[in-house]
């Protein structure tokens, strides 16, 4: 294992050629972009619909202060933030993944909640974009890729939850528009702790770089102030 937690990749035989290269991309001044994947008190609050239901939310919860330490780094270089919340009215909008989750039938993620609702204290301010969306994507009939057109952004912060749905989801998407996602390893999180691994190295072969909180910041703190728009 690393120490971002992600398994390291053996060295191919001499005869093999490598399928694909890493991603090591910088993030652009004035470019760049923080997406914060779906920090909802559903999913990440002990009194949210989630762990209620009995759900085991202690891998998701561990991104929340790696969220707030984004959050600021980014607001202190003028990089825009987007939230993003996953909900529904109920089940008519819903689609597949609400019969998938059958636990949600009764209740959680309910659009205009308070468990649907960002959760306290990660550093939302006015003025940051808040994108509501009803599938695992936040491109998926969203205006999302519209905001970060007019931002004019090149790479794209990723964190949140769940990493091996909306952030890979989300991430893979903004690759297939042409930016460059950046997935921040330990501010992600899901609720079957095993599959995080293997999707972070899925992310990291296929379609974007994955980073640490720690090579984040240092990044985030190296460039200059963002020009207003």
């Amino acid at each position: 294992m690393t120490a971002a937690g992600a398994t390291t990749l053996a060295p191919l035989p001499a005869d093999r050629v490598d399928p694909f290269s890493l991603a090591r991309w910088k993030l652009v001044p004035s470019s760049t972009a923080l997406v914060v994947i779906d920090p909802q008190n559903d999913f990440l609050h002990a009194d949210g619909w989630y762990a209620k239901s009995g759900v085991d939310v202690s891998h998701m919860q561990r991104t929340i202060e790696p969220t707030r330490r984004l959050v600021a780094a980014a607001r202190a270089k003028g990089i825009p933030v987007i939230w993003t919340r996953h909900g529904f009215r109920d089940g008519t909008d819903g689609g597949v993944f609400f019969q998938l989750r059958p636990f949600l039938k009764d209740g959680g993620l309910r659009q205009g909640t308070w468990g649907a609702a960002i959760l306290d204290g990660l550093g939302i301010a006015p003025g940051d974009w808040i994108i509501d969306k009803t599938r695992l994507s936040a491109f998926f009939n969203t205006n999302l890729d519209g905001i970060l057109r007019g931002l004019k952004a090149d790479t794209v912060l990723f964190c949140g939850v769940l990493t091996n749905q909306c952030v890979a989801a989300t991430s893979k998407d903004a690759n297939f528009r042409d930016y460059k996602p950046i997935v921040v390893e330990d501010a992600t999180g899901t609720t079957l702790p095993h599959l995080h691994d293997p999707a972070i190295e899925m992310i990291r072969v296929g379609w974007g770089e994955v980073r640490s909180l720690q090579e984040a910041l240092a990044e985030i703190a190296s460039l200059p102030l963002a020009k207003a728009l």
